[in-house]
């Protein structure tokens, strides 16, 4: 699946259970701040990214979160 391809895959382990502490879903992108705290989700099922508002609404969302 990341073969030769350099963006980070996290896996989430039962010691964690990062997926319970942080109350996400499947396809939620969590926007961190600098400190690594979530700051937003964005849920990539119900905000389809080929819709050019929504594509711009997650931009900001990064945006600002980079700007803390």
């Amino acid at each position: 699946m990341v073969a030769g391809r350099s963006i980070p895959l996290l896996q989430d382990v039962g010691e964690v259970d990062a997926w319970a502490r942080w109350e996400v879903v499947y396809r939620d992108v969590v926007i961190l701040d600098r400190d690594g705290a979530p700051v937003g989700v964005f849920n990539l099922t119900e905000h389809d990214l080929a819709q050019m508002g929504e594509y711009e609404a997650l931009k900001g969302m990064l945006l600002d979160a980079a700007r803390m």
